[in-house]
């Protein structure tokens, strides 16, 4: 048995021993020592939620800029989720995040018989970079993606373009939290 067993087990027994189950029901019993085996596991691999990424305490205050609104309005969401103060201007103890392009492109996936595309691969491709203050790199240069299936059905225009730019949407989404996964490894 590995450490993460024996540790539930042994505090699975001493619960039990100090009474602080007083269910007699052994299927009970079953279902908390599963519990406490799963937490203890999840506790000990280091899981985070989705979205609690957690930054180094040197960015504490970063500049972003990037041609894409979108995706700027995402890193910076991302951001003040972690406490971070968004500067206009660069400071003098500031990060800056640049986005240098975010491009979409689209690939043909699937085709009906009569040769029109059914389906599509959206793609986007974001090359950014992280510097500090003084221009040192923190995170250099690197390309960010993100790519959706997308099925495509051309009686249904208007809401397979809306579609398509929920999916874009996304994207942006993606690509926020893969630069912040990367900048949560800054040291």
């Amino acid at each position: 048995m590995d450490c993460f067993a024996c540790s539930s087990l042994s505090v699975y027994s001493w619960a039990i021993q100090f009474r602080l189950f007083p269910v007699k029901d052994v299927r009970m019993k079953r279902i908390v020592l599963i519990f406490l085996l799963m937490a203890s596991l999840v506790s000990g691999c280091g899981f985070h939620l989705r979205g609690t990424i957690i930054l180094p305490d040197s960015i504490r205050t970063v500049m972003v800029t990037s041609p894409d609104v979108k995706l700027r309005d995402a890193l910076v969401a991302g951001l003040q989720s972690n406490n971070v103060i968004i500067v206009d201007g660069p400071t003098s103890d500031s990060a800056h995040i640049k986005i240098d392009s975010a491009d979409f492109s689209r690939e043909v996936r699937t085709i009906d018989d009569r040769g029109k595309a059914t389906g599509y691969i959206l793609i986007l491709r974001v090359n950014y970079r992280v510097t500090d203050s003084a221009g040192k790199e923190l995170v250099k240069p690197s390309t960010a993606s993100a790519r959706r299936d997308y099925n495509f059905d051309d009686t249904q225009l208007l809401s397979a373009t809306r579609e398509e730019e929920l999916y874009y949407d996304e994207m942006r989404e993606d690509a926020a939290q893969s630069i912040l996964r990367k900048m949560s490894r800054i040291r």
